[in-house]
């Protein structure tokens, strides 16, 4: 019997119910097959991080807001950073802000990369093509 292909986990933390509804549209328009989990805040990011550790089954891909409330985005990338979580969880920070010391700062505590909101569902296909597949298996990108 043939094992079911693996459906990877993407954790979205972001306290705006407005932009996680936005981001969650921009992932169902990149096409790309995963489950994405959404939490409100660091500290509920940390718990589910805590709890999927233990069941052996962390995301692949987090996507993290940086102004939050409990926990803010920094706080978490430590934490991350302090667990070494941060080389088995690709983390991209996703923020209003452009201030390149935002970016900067972010990257040094160990983010992949830094996205401006909104996202792009291109964006979200780029950084996405490797791990979660698009639908279908299709390869080509669609604008």
């Amino acid at each position: 019997m043939l094992n079911a292909p693996k459906i990877h986990t993407v954790l979205l933390v972001e306290d705006s119910e407005d932009d996680a509804f936005i981001f969650n549209w921009r992932f169902q328009q990149s096409g790309c097959e995963c489950v994405v989990e959404h939490v409100s805040d660091g500290a509920a990011a940390i718990e589910f991080l805590r709890n999927a550790s233990a069941s052996g089954s962390l995301p692949c891909l987090m996507f993290l807001d940086l102004k939050m409330p409990v926990l803010n985005g920094f706080e978490v990338l430590s934490w991350l950073r302090e667990q070494d979580f941060s080389s088995a969880i690709r983390t991209i920070v996703l923020s209003g802000s452009d201030q390149q010391s935002d970016r900067e700062r972010a990257l040094h505590l160990g983010a992949s990369d830094y996205l401006v909101k909104p996202v792009k569902a291109n964006d979200i296909r780029d950084l996405l093509v490797n791990i979660c597949p698009p639908v279908g298996g299709a390869s080509e990108k669609r604008h």
